[in-house]
């Protein structure tokens, strides 16, 4: 992304952006890479496979080249180290999720000034009808584990774990980021809280990484029904989704039900007036805006200020990755 453009080129670059994008985007719901994950292929073997037509078929190949993403050998096309890595639905680390759900966001950016004049999400309007079926639900958990791939190793790293047995991660979908503190911890348990309709996914990605008994679930309605106990809750990338009554609300329930001596832990892309680069975290916050209603842009400020008012101490803001931060704060020990 050109962050400072100086001239014509540097605004094309900017105004086509989404060429790309979409590019990989359809790759993706084509599942291209992982087709040439186990063997490279030439354009007509593709075609034949994927149903496409050649002409633009190779505009895009050839595009992918350009980017890196492909290479081209004599005349088969294999992924590139990219691709092979994060674009391949078979490996641990498959990221084309983000793609994808960026692919069902996308109609909603040309209703970008309908927002702005209005103040209105602009989702239903556009007839895009994110449900809770199988698919979606999945496409939504590819893309939450994409985007927060990072978020659970620093996790594993921010704490002392010692003294902690149970974890709980509010919203936490089908458990990755808890997977990824529970793999680096060996001594944790840890229970995603999340709608009933993600148990399926969650049981499937805790059996595939072999946390069955470790990773466990719990079904229901944060808002209302009662948390489980722990000494450490996560609240990732989910304040942003409510309005900052119902963020308060969060907090304090989670701080409720967090053991004495308890820590809670939000991460998000949050605005932090320390760190000047987090000020690109509100690109993030249109896109809240176009999908929802209640959704906005928090800054480590108002966290803090959730924190506090829940009655925790120590309240602190650090950096977890790249422009996410973390807020942290303790449940005092009982007199």
């Amino acid at each position: 992304m050109v962050t400072d453009p100086v001239g014509p080129a540097d605004l094309y670059e900017v105004a086509t952006a989404f060429w790309q994008s979409r590019m990989v985007a359809v790759a993706v719901e084509l599942d291209l890479f992982s087709v040439l994950a186990p063997e490279p292929a030439t354009l007509a073997g593709l075609c034949d496979r994927l149903r496409l037509h050649p002409q633009p078929t190779e505009a895009l190949l050839n595009g992918l080249c350009a980017m890196g993403i492909l290479t081209l050998d004599g005349d088969r096309y294999r992924n590139g180290t990219t691709a092979d890595s994060w674009l391949d639905r078979a490996k641990p680390g498959y990221a084309g999720g983000m793609f994808a759900l960026a692919g069902w966001q996308f109609p909603l950016w040309t209703r970008l000034r309908a927002l702005l004049e209005t103040g209105e999400p602009q989702g239903a309007d556009a007839g895009l009808d994110f449900c809770p079926d199988t698919v979606a639900l999945r496409r939504f958990v590819e893309a939450a584990d994409a985007r927060s791939a990072r978020c659970g190793p620093a996790l594993a790293g921010a704490l002392d774990w010692t003294d902690v047995t149970h974890v709980v991660d509010l919203g936490g979908a089908r458990g990755n980021v808890l997977a990824g503190v529970l793999t680096a911890h060996p001594h944790l348990t840890g229970t995603a809280f999340d709608l009933h309709a993600m148990r399926p996914l969650f049981d499937e990605h805790a059996a595939r990484l072999g946390l069955t008994g470790r990773l466990r679930f719990r079904g229901g309605d944060f808002f209302a029904d009662d948390l489980p106990p722990a000494d450490v809750y996560l609240l990732g990338h989910l304040l942003s989704d409510w309005d900052d009554d119902r963020c308060a609300h969060l907090v304090t329930r989670a701080a409720e039900a967090l053991r004495p001596g308890g820590r809670l832990l939000v991460y998000d892309t949050l605005i932090d007036p320390d760190r000047p680069h987090t000020n690109g975290n509100w690109v993030h916050s249109l896109n809240i805006q176009l999908i929802g209603p209640a959704g906005t842009l928090n800054s480590t400020g108002d966290c803090t200020g959730w924190l506090s008012a829940a009655g925790l101490t120590g309240v602190q803001v650090r950096t977890l990755v790249d422009t996410e931060s973390l807020v942290i704060g303790t449940k005092p020990d009982r007199a």
